[in-house]
């Protein structure tokens, strides 16, 4: 069971359904025809004895939220309950099973009327990477300094969520950084205290924070990403902190 807490959305496998109906809404897909997909995608798991109650308060959940609950989700989810279905997975748990079902009470009681507040389908809003593969990056620090940066790769998989490679260089100065910089390729090494776990300085950015971060990112030209550049990170961040981690490490450039 992967359930964190007693409410509907405190679980794994509905917060997968409604993940799924709300990316099928976000094309274009009617509340209907996502109910349609879900129930296919989902369909193994509506025979299991545990997934299959989840599957259908997941599907009240999301059909309440935009107005659109159909007779047959509601009576399902009812019966589940008067049934015991929806209760099975916490019988081992007493104290848990009586907060579940408290919980399902006040569920079922909120759907049986209309959403008063029901939200309009969710569209998808296209974020794309803010830089190109090349981009050579001047990046204004807390203390007025600044960093360098190079753009190593703009990945355009997730539409909502397109990222940029960004290698940060080992340079800090009261002036911006001049095209060498980019192209020595000095990339900032960071350790761990004790020195240990040495890491060159590259992560995937996403455009959280990127409005934060806008005026004091400059593109001050551009250099061809070369095939000993890294290609991947396992590190992932938002724009407000970029050029920030060189000051604990990078001593000031002697220009």
């Amino acid at each position: 069971m992967g359930a964190w807490g007693y409410g509907i959305r405190e679980d794994d496998f509905v917060l997968d359904v409604i993940g799924v109906f709300e990316e099928l809404l976000k094309t274009g897909h009617s509340v209907r025809d996502a109910t349609t997909t879900v129930k296919s995608r989902f369909a193994a798991e509506s025979n299991d004895s545990d997934d299959g109650p989840l599957l259908w308060l997941a599907l009240a959940d999301v059909q309440w939220t935009y107005g659109e609950l159909e007779s047959q989700v509601l009576h399902r989810v009812r019966d589940d309950f008067d049934s015991g279905r929806s209760l099975d997975a916490w019988r081992d748990d007493t104290r848990g099973l009586l907060r579940r079902r408290t919980a399902l009470e006040k569920f079922i009681s909120k759907i049986a009327v209309p959403n008063p507040r029901a939200k309009k389908p969710p569209k998808t809003v296209v974020r794309a990477p803010k830089f190109q593969p090349g981009d050579c990056l001047s990046v204004r620090v807390a203390n007025g300094q600044y960093a360098a940066a190079l753009v190593l790769a703009a990945d355009h998989t997730t539409l909502e969520y397109g990222k940029n490679l960004v290698g940060v260089l080992d340079y800090l100065s009261p002036h911006k950084p001049p095209m060498e910089v980019f192209r020595t390729r000095k990339w900032l090494v960071r350790t761990h205290p004790g020195g240990s776990n040495a890491m060159v300085d590259v992560a995937w950015y996403y455009p959280v924070g990127f409005r934060a971060a806008k005026n004091r990112c400059e593109v001050v030209g551009h250099v061809d990403v070369s095939d000993s550049d890294p290609k991947d990170s396992n590190t992932y961040r938002g724009w407000r902190g970029i050029g920030e981690q060189v000051m604990p490490q990078a001593r000031p450039n002697q220009l």
